[in-house]
């Protein structure tokens, strides 16, 4: 007989008792009041050599699911009831902008790798061969300068600047004639001689270069960029520095990086099972938007099912050890069902001003209509 039904029955002993008293004998003289020592504390629990709590079924592994980001629900995959596997999908969150966020860390580690890859490569042919043409052109361009001009040109110069003198007066000719109108501003000859005025500025300014030669500021502006097309050339012959190599490398493990943390973002917007059970309880619905922290599902193994005690005082847990039997009186069901202790709480919690201790039974065998949250008495053995 179990510790409960011990105190079911000297219970039932003591109370007998009280009726025959009060039923035999004439009653004698009321005793003097006396002084009453105080209600002393409740008596411990324990029953010869065990101890004996109440306690609940709950589930081996039991999961309170929620997201760590609010948001609105998009999906929920599961109804309450729902067996599920390992990995499945229980509740998803609307996600375009998470998804936006990694298609865009995506593309920024290709092109991560694609610098790294020319880089590691060197320069294409076609790239060395613009460098050399432009390093070839500056220094051809320099040395026209310093050599300044030839016959040919000032030829050439003085050429242009007699045939815009001539035009020239044969615009003014042509404006003289008509310079005395009121309107001679808007006469065709007006504007033929500013344009002829314009050309000859032109070429006497070129003549003037052309004979002049090459300023000392010219010649420096010159060497610039054919030092500067040089320094190019000579960068894409000899390739990539280890520097650059190794800019390049860390450019892709950021990216890469910047991916990871886009995409583990992406995860929190939705729920995925654990383990294998059942949603034992269902808190949202499409539509609803949800916050962090917020418990939207539990999901319980129901395969494997055990007891926690709920007021197991620390006078009694002392003598409970991991390994001692137990037995499990299931109300609901009318049973006693064999455990053994498998874990000791080790930090207490306060109930009605008491403080107990969590004692975690394992059961030896799971009755037909066990139920998850049904009461139990349960009776360590402490001896």
């Amino acid at each position: 007989m179990t510790g409960r039904r011990w105190g079911v029955a000297i219970v039932l002993l003591l109370l007998f008792g009280v009726f025959a008293t009060a039923c035999g004998g004439s009653p004698g003289p009321s005793p003097t009041p006396l002084l009453t020592a105080p209600t002393p504390a409740l008596p411990s629990r324990s029953v010869g050599g065990a101890v004996t709590a109440s306690g609940e079924v709950v589930a081996a592994r039991e999961a309170q699911m929620g997201f760590p980001m609010a948001g609105q629900v998009e999906t929920v995959e599961v109804a309450l009831g729902d067996a599920v596997q390992e990995g499945e999908t229980l509740v998803s969150l609307e996600a375009s902008a998470l998804e936006a966020g990694v298609a865009q860390a995506e593309a920024a580690l290709e092109a991560a790798r694609a610098q790294l890859a020319q880089v590691a490569a060197g320069p294409r042919p076609e790239e060395l061969a613009a460098a050399q043409a432009a390093y070839d052109g500056a220094l051809a361009q320099y040395r026209k300068l310093e050599a300044g001009p030839s016959d040919e040109e000032r030829r050439i110069a003085l050429a242009a600047l007699r045939k815009a003198e001539a035009a020239l007066v044969q615009a003014q000719a042509a404006y003289d004639e008509i310079a005395w109108l009121e309107e001679v501003a808007e006469m065709p000859q007006s504007l033929a001689l500013q344009l002829a005025t314009l050309d000859y500025e032109s070429a006497l300014a070129n003549y003037q270069l052309v004979t002049r030669g090459a300023l000392p500021e010219d010649l420096e502006a010159a060497w610039a960029s054919v030092a500067s097309a040089k320094a190019q050339l000579g960068m894409l012959q000899a390739g990539a520095t280890p520097e650059q190599l190794a800019a390049a490398q860390a450019a892709v493990a950021q990216a890469e990086a910047g991916l990871e943390v886009e995409r583990a973002i992406l995860s929190q917007a939705s729920l995925t099972a654990p383990f294998a059970g059942t949603v034992a309880d269902l808190q949202v619905s499409p539509g609803q938007i949800v916050m962090p922290g917020q418990v939207v599902l539990t999901l319980a193994d129901l395969t494997e099912l055990q007891v926690e005690t709920t007021d197991l005082s620390e006078r009694d847990v002392t003598g409970v050890q991991v390994g001692q039997e137990a037995t499990v009186f299931v109300d609901a069901l009318n049973v006693d069902v064999p455990g053994r202790v498998a874990l000791i709480s080790p930090l207490a919690s306060t109930v009605g001003g008491d403080v107990v201790y969590t004692v975690v039974i394992a059961l030896e065998e799971q009755p037909e209509g066990l139920r998850l949250g049904m009461s139990v008495e349960v009776e360590i053995a402490t001896e």
